[in-house]
């Protein structure tokens, strides 16, 4: 168990926790080594015997460890004493993009570019070295002090040796691609999916979609359009509002296929942001919008059910997922759907009577 005051791997002292998540805490410890201040990732002690959930953690630290890009915080140390599963990080002073949004309400056009510009550095990186993050979001990325911005939080990334991964895990709902709410492939494109959103939310100050469950949310991510930003913020540019598109297709083969391709689009905005030269391919009826399936709802919830189980750190944590479908479907009686809809709350309905 950790104590403040302690010392793990006989150099460092945890001087106080700085943070919590579903799996871990972190802490603020000092390397008497090297004598700097860093930051400690502590597995959960209620997971530390959890085979699953050690996995994980190990993952996260050899997927990290091997990345070194002065957008990405970067890691120091992995360890096991005496049970306790640690990794040590740079220690980053500053605030979670998240909180800097909420904050300032919104971003100024330039300022959103400048951050997306560099967050989409720190991704190419890692994508460089067959690590997909799969949980891009404001919360996962920190504004230092000095203005440096820096992604972090591998937790679910995962060291690829092809192209593409297939992924049972779904990053927040609010910034999941498609194809990650359906639990099927996660590649480097999912992650532009979610920058692509998190760079909506910089320029307007809220999310595309939004909705009374977790459930709701990801079954807009797969059916519905997203909106223009320009529909909330006017000024926004014309090839602001591209990037923005073209970033969060449905398709993943109508997005942009790197890092290095948004990156450059990002830069050339700044420069000409009223110029029309994002390339756009036109979406067929198939690749905008789809029917939800049976297969479609099963991998929803099951997706929904692991990320918030993890989230809030309980095991065998009860998921009322019936009532939120529920619920969307008395919501859904109340007004016009299409007709993918109404075949997906019929389908529901049968399969909750069972």
């Amino acid at each position: 168990m950790i104590k403040i005051g302690m010392l793990i791997g006989d150099r460092y002292e945890i001087l106080e926790k700085i943070g919590t998540g579903g799996m871990s805490d972190v802490y603020k410890a000092k390397c008497h080594k090297l004598n700097r201040f860093v930051a400690v990732k502590v597995l959960k002690q209620e997971f530390s015997e959890n085979e699953n959930f050690v996995s994980k953690f190990r993952v996260e630290a050899q997927a990290a460890a091997g990345l070194m890009h002065p957008n990405i915080v970067n890691v120091y140390d992995v360890g096991n004493e005496s049970g306790i599963y640690y990794i040590v990080m740079e220690l980053v002073e500053g605030i979670t993009l998240k909180k800097y949004i909420e904050k300032k309400a919104r971003l100024s056009v330039k300022e959103a570019i400048s951050i997306a510009i560099q967050v989409s550095m720190g991704i190419e990186a890692a994508h460089n070295n067959h690590i997909i993050h799969r949980d891009i979001k404001p919360q996962n990325i920190i504004i230092s002090k000095d203005g440096k911005v820096k992604v972090t939080d591998f937790g679910i990334a995962k060291a690829a040796t092809s192209n593409t991964i297939t992924s049972n895990v779904m990053g927040s709902v609010h910034y999941t691609s498609p194809e990650q709410a359906r639990g099927g492939f996660s590649d480097e494109k999912s992650d532009v999916y979610s920058l692509g959103v998190t760079l909506f939310e910089m320029l307007t100050g809220r999310v595309p979609f939004n909705g009374d469950t977790t459930v709701a949310i990801a079954i807009k991510h797969i059916q519905e359009p997203i909106p223009s930003p320009r529909d909330f913020v006017a000024e926004i540019p014309y090839s602001v509002e591209q990037i923005v598109f073209k970033c969060t297709q449905k398709s993943p083969d109508r997005r942009y296929q790197s890092m290095t391709e948004l990156t450059e689009d990002l830069k050339r905005s700044l420069m000409t942001p009223e110029a029309d030269f994002v390339k756009m391919i036109d979406p067929d009826e198939e690749g905008s919008t789809r029917a939800i399936s049976d297969q479609d709802i099963r991998q929803i919830k099951k997706q929904v059910q692991k990320k918030e189980a993890a989230d809030r750190g309980v095991r065998g944590e009860s998921i009322r997922l019936r009532e939120d479908v529920e619920e969307e479907k008395r919501r859904g009686r109340k007004k016009e759907v299409r007709t993918g809809r109404k075949r997906m709350e019929m389908n529901m309905t049968r399969r909750w009577k069972k």
